[in-house]
């Protein structure tokens, strides 16, 4: 099978995304910092320092360089506070030099303060990275809990449909496997890779609710059925999107029979509104189905599959994922499942 260049431009997800922080947003601190700083040294050298209450003003001055240090520890860290510290200190230097010339012993507690000043702002800069972190790490950590959640309830699912259709669960651990492997070669991070196994895994889950005469029916469906069974993709998303975490997982699901050309359900979304990994989903959902061994009929071979399906053209298909998909190789194509006795008259009505 000759092999065709796989996608490798990282695909744009689908998902909104985080805004980035502007410059803007770091530039107001950094207004209000220099202002504050701007109107204490302003006020620390018009103020005398002749009188028992002028002196008190200075006494509060000295105390209120604190507060701009602290805040530029919070608002950029410990760099932030310790640049901030040797700013004021510098200015409070200079006042020394020029206001308190000769006062020996209130250059003592002055000269002290200067490192005061150094001291909190390396000190507030350490506590707010210490606090960050520990921040970092219980997002984390919640993240973790929510993911292993989620994976428990997907299982649960997928355990349920295993005792109803161990053929489907089958054919959806195929599916999840092939998905990955095309969503490899869109460079898919690993986020979004698990994404698409689980939403892979649980795509066929909405047919728990549909009934059996249907679901298993030989002959041709009517209308009325055929509107019944596709319905499957909307229940999957209903079940799916009652699991905390699952939401991108559920519209995946729900988007899984979609076509570029709008003739898909349910919603009959066009090409490129249609999420990647749900375009990816069809594709190794229609060459599972294709390529499996039914009891009533054998799988058909690779080529004729992947021939098949480019005869079905633009419309139905994605072609990148079709790309992607024909260039993997053999053991990612291999189907390898055995024939079960309970595939008998299943997914006859897949498309």
């Amino acid at each position: 099978m000759d092999k065709e260049e796989a996608p490798r431009t990282r695909a744009a997800s689908w998902a909104p995304e985080a805004p980035r922080r502007e410059s803007v947003g770091s530039r107001r601190p950094a207004l209000v910092l220099a202002a504050s700083l701007l109107l204490l040294a302003v006020l620390h050298a018009t103020v005398s320092v002749e009188t028992h209450p002028s002196h008190v003003i200075h006494v509060i001055l000295r105390g209120l360089y604190l507060f701009p240090i602290i805040a530029a520890a919070l608002w950029f860290g410990i760099a932030g506070g310790l640049l901030t510290a040797v700013g004021v200190s510098a200015s409070y230097l200079v006042h020394i030099l020029v206001s308190w010339r000769g006062q020996t012993m209130e250059n003592v507690n002055q000269f002290a303060m200067i490192g005061v000043y150094l001291a909190v702002g390396g000190v507030s800069g350490l506590l707010v990275r210490a606090r960050e972190r520990e921040h970092a790490m219980r997002i984390a950590g919640e993240r973790r809990a929510e993911r292993t959640a989620l994976i428990e309830g997907i299982a649960g699912l997928v355990a349920a449909l295993g005792f109803r259709d161990d053929y489907t669960r089958q054919h959806c651990e195929r599916v999840s496997q092939l998905a990955v492997a095309i969503g490899k070669r869109f460079d898919l991070s690993a986020e979004r890779l698990e994404t698409l196994r689980l939403a892979a895994l649980t795509h066929d889950i909405g047919k728990i609710g549909v009934p059996d005469d249907i679901l298993y029916k030989p002959e041709a469906l009517s209308q009325a059925e055929r509107a019944r069974i596709e319905r499957h993709p909307r229940i999957a998303s209903e079940i799916l999107s009652r699991i905390h975490g699952a939401r991108n997982i559920a519209e995946i699901v729900l988007c899984h029979h979609e076509c570029p050309d709008g003739s898909g359900y349910p919603r009959g979304l066009l090409a490129e509104q249609i999420p990647l990994e749900a375009r990816i989903l069809r594709v190794a959902d229609v060459y599972a189905a294709l390529t499996d061994t039914r009891v009533y009929r054998p799988g058909l071979g690779s080529d004729q599959a992947l021939d098949l399906m480019a005869d079905w053209g633009q419309g139905k298909l994605d072609e990148e994922s079709l790309r992607a998909l024909r260039s993997l190789g053999a053991a990612d194509l291999t189907n390898q499942r055995p024939i079960l006795e309970s595939e008998a008259n299943h997914a006859r009505h897949e498309r």
